[in-house]
Order: structure tokens, then C-alpha cells, then sequence
């Protein structure tokens, strides 16, 4: 399968520049001209890798990955002609994964984005015929449909995968998803969120690979790695 490029770059030249280098290149090119651009881009595509350009005519790329947490759905590399190291230091601390001044050397990029997306997808988790993208945060069924999850039972997923077959307490899943609002979080919480994933995961009627670990918590415990 062909790698998913989306380009965000406001001068015309490169964009152009680097689409069609990447296209001969044998990888699926979209283009964005603008924050804007690239916000109606996200919301069709799931492309991934990002290549951004800081200087956008209607927004800072820095500011906008982090807010986006661009870094979290794709791999993001930032190409610009910034290149102090504050710049390449708030790029990596916004969730880029690399960082290219311009004038572009196109050989040098492109084996950056083969590696990026090489490292994002090892981080891909599969288990009975499952598959769990944590960058993406996508569940696919082994039948290849898509399983939506709300953001607590993919971040409880997504810590139980990480520690395959071993049981994780109560208290530590609750970390996991500390980020939600507090009048929301109760001693029960966790238990609610994995009977909504179980259900979530069930096939067939068999249950789905969450064991309950009596005096521990919860542990993934699939049939075949």
C-alpha cells in the first residue's frame, strides 16, 4: 500500500515541487495551501504523514499542530525555511517527528518520511485479528470494519495493549484517562468504560479478550499474538 502524503505549504512552486517528486516516488499526494486548507483536508483524509510548513498565510504550523495534536493522528515532519533551534525545538515539542529546512534536499526527505511512517507503523498493535493504531487511534475488527471507541475506552485499549497479558490495576487505568472531567470519574468509571469495550469487541457472540484479574484490574489477554 502506497504511503498517504498530505503536503501543506502555501508557496505554489513547492507544493508543486514536492507533489510530484512524491507522486514519482509511488506515494498518494494531497495538497494544502493553508491552515483552513488543511483542517477541510483532515476531515476526509487520514493521511500519514503531514509535511508542514511553519509560515502559513492564516496560521503558525507550530501552533496549529499542537492544537490539532497532529502529531498524535500521523506522522508530521515540518519543512520550513525556520531552522534557528528554537524553532526545531518547538516543532519536536509540538508533536513532529522531524524537522527539514528549506532549501529542500527532495533524496534526504523523502528517506525522513520513509522512516517516519516506518517507526508510526510499528507501533501498530494486532492481536486475534485485531488491529489497533494508537497514532490513528483507529480498532479495526478482524473482518476489516471499524470499531468506534469514545476516547476513555481507547486510551484504556490502547494501556492494556501496551502491556499485553499483564493485569493493570484499577488505579493505574484511571490515570490513563485523568484527562477527563473530574465530576465525570468515579471509583466505577473504569469498570463501566471496559463493559462498554468488551461489548464493543464482542464476535460472534464470543467475548471479547479482556479478563478480569480478581484483587488486580484488567488484563488483554488474546489468543494469538
Amino acid at each position: 500500500m502506497s504511503i498517504s502524503v498530505l503536503v501543506v505549504e502555501d508557496a505554489p512552486d513547492i507544493r508543486l515541487m514536492l507533489t510530484s517528486f512524491l507522486t514519482g516516488e509511488g506515494m498518494t499526494v494531497h495538497g494544502a495551501a493553508t491552515g483552513a486548507e488543511l483542517l477541510g483536508r483532515l476531515a476526509t483524509l487520514r493521511p500519514d504523514i503531514v509535511l508542514l510548513d511553519i509560515n502559513l498565510p492564516d496560521a503558525d504550523g507550530i501552533a496549529l499542530a499542537r492544537e490539532l495534536r497532529l502529531g498524535e493522528q500521523c506522522g508530521l515532519i515540518f519543512v520550513t525555511s525556520r531552522d534557528s533551534e528554537a524553532d526545531v525545538l518547538s516543532g519536536l515539542d509540538a508533536g513532529g517527528d522531524d524537522y527539514v529546512s528549506k532549501p529542500i534536499n527532495l533524496r534526504t526527505l523523502l528517506a525522513r518520511i520513509r522512516s517516519v511512517v516506518r517507526r508510526t507503523k510499528e507501533k501498530i498493535v494486532t492481536f486475534d485479528g485485531w488491529i489497533l493504531d494508537p497514532v490513528r487511534r483507529e480498532l479495526f475488527r478482524p473482518d476489516g470494519s471499524m470499531v468506534k471507541l469514545t476516547s476513555g475506552e481507547f486510551n484504556i485499549l490502547v494501556a492494556l495493549a501496551s502491556h499485553m497479558t499483564q493485569p493493570l490495576s484499577r488505579d493505574f487505568l484511571l490515570d490513563v484517562i485523568s484527562n477527563r472531567d473530574p465530576r465525570e470519574i468515579s471509583e466505577h468509571t473504569v469498570d463501566n468504560l471496559i463493559v462498554r469495550l468488551r461489548r464493543k469487541m464482542q464476535l460472534d457472540g464470543a467475548p471479547a479478550p479482556i479478563a478480569t484479574v480478581r484483587g488486580v484490574g484488567y488484563a488483554l489477554v488474546p489468543q494469538q499474538l
